[in-house]
């Protein structure tokens, strides 16, 4: 199909919350006229959902409809899955998906929760290479945008990320359970909910009629990396079963501070923004301000603020005073204070972090032999830049991506097979510019 600038639409959310589609650059201009300062919403080649005034609606251009990813025809590892929001009547809601090792989904991490939503979307969970299957997944609505996504059944079988791919760390830490299944015949004054693994979960559940589950209470809720079991072990009751619901902390700095093995990597799918820059690495984290400065977190907390920086150089710039020496040698990083004084590295307390002296004398201390720190701040990872994207297509452009996957299934007890599949996956995009 022919691409000119009559196929330039875009849309907009009107004074009742509805989002209005498909209207030309003119239109656009007389909607303005009546409602100076509207925020325009246009689809690009990538399918990609930007918000615009309505100066830079009238900069589109032919270019601004044709695809910019490059095509890539090589052999590619098979790539995690990636959720799909349609329907709704809304526009612009996005995810990551948090899968665990053993290929379960575990949450999404809403990163555009979109605009006019009159209902909740449909989510698709979209696995190229097909080697997950079974996730279920529903948007959580508030005010027309998608707050949160619950995951009913997290499947299984879908691949992680890969360990050098973009990812950014998080915290989940469960907040809610839901009933898929009452059951019946429960005995409430003697049947215990269990949760496996526990991580310092606390919870109790209320039973209706005919020992019917009616709801679980989370009266304290641990930090997972993998999907907890939970069960009601009972010798009267059947078939209750229950779904954990997560809260998401992303990039846990402060005021939030877990041990580093209770943190998971998120694969970025949807390009997350970066709200700055720490100790020289990328955050994604919230932030807050206090006079003008930014700061990580949603608060204050009494402990000591980790100051984000709008720019890689400025945090790296602000950070590079010596700090002291570690194994005779000078060190400039981050770094925390212990209860009785001493400092160590790294800016989060683990086994790993090493002490800094006031002298270039080597001497290694373990963590593990201090007491509890005042103060912790955790690190997020580093962002590799992206690889430069060839021209865009400008015409008739078919894509061949061929996705590989290595399993091992076994066969016997003493013996194994190792199946190699390969996927293939043609995509042809046809754009004739039109001057």
């Amino acid at each position: 199909m022919a691409v000119s600038s009559k196929n330039i639409h875009v849309g907009w959310i009107d004074n009742t919350g509805t989002y209005i589609k498909h209207k030309t650059v003119d239109q656009a201009n007389t909607y303005e006229a009546l409602n100076p300062g509207t925020q325009f919403i246009f689809v690009d080649g990538d399918r990609k959902v930007n918000y615009l005034t309505i100066d830079e609606v009238n900069k589109l251009t032919v270019r601004d409809l044709l695809r910019k990813d490059p095509c890539v025809t090589r052999q590619l590892p098979c790539p995690p899955p990636t959720v799909n929001f349609f329907g709704g009547r809304g526009i612009g809601a996005a995810g990551n998906p948090i899968v665990d090792s053993q290929g379960r989904i575990l949450a999404v991490d809403i990163v555009d929760g979109g605009v006019g939503y009159k209902g909740a979307p449909e989510i698709q969970v979209f696995d190229p290479c097909k080697t997950g299957k079974g996730a279920v997944l529903k948007a959580d609505m508030k005010d027309g945008q998608v707050g949160k996504v619950t995951v009913v059944d997290s499947g299984f079988g879908y691949l992680p990320a890969p360990a050098d791919s973009q990812q950014y760390p998080a915290l989940l830490q469960l907040t809610e359970v839901i009933v898929t299944n009452g059951g019946f015949n429960y005995d409430c004054s003697k049947d215990k909910l269990t949760i496996e693994p526990q991580n310092g979960t606390v919870l109790s559940f209320v039973c209706g009629p005919f020992g019917k589950i009616k709801g679980v209470k989370v009266e304290k809720g641990g930090n997972f990396t993998e999907l907890p079991r939970i069960t009601l072990p009972s010798d009267t009751g059947l078939n209750a079963k229950f779904s954990p619901v997560f809260d998401i902390i992303r990039d846990p700095l402060v005021p939030q501070v877990a041990p580093l093995n209770d943190v998971v990597q998120v694969y970025d799918t949807v390009g997350l923004n970066i709200n700055g820059y720490v100790d020289g690495k990328a955050y994604y984290g919230n932030v807050y301000f206090v006079d003008g400065v930014k700061y990580a977190g949603t608060r204050e907390t009494g402990a000591t603020p980790v100051r984000v920086y709008d720019t890689q150089s400025g945090s790296v710039t602000n950070v590079s005073t010596l700090v002291g020496y570690v194994n005779g040698q000078p060190y400039y990083g981050s770094y925390h204070a212990m209860a009785n004084g001493v400092l160590m590295t790294g800016a989060v307390h683990s086994p790993s972090s090493q002490r800094i002296t006031t002298q270039a004398i080597s001497n290694t201390i373990q963590s593990s032999s201090y007491d509890t720190p005042s103060s912790v701040v955790e690190s997020s990872p580093t962002t590799a830049a992206p690889a430069p994207a060839p021209a865009p297509c400008t015409s008739t452009c078919s894509c061949t991506s061929t996705f590989s996957t290595t399993s091992t299934t076994p066969i016997t007890s003493t013996s194994t097979a190792t199946i190699t599949t390969t996927i293939t996956a043609t995509r042809t995009i046809t754009t004739t510019p039109t001057t």
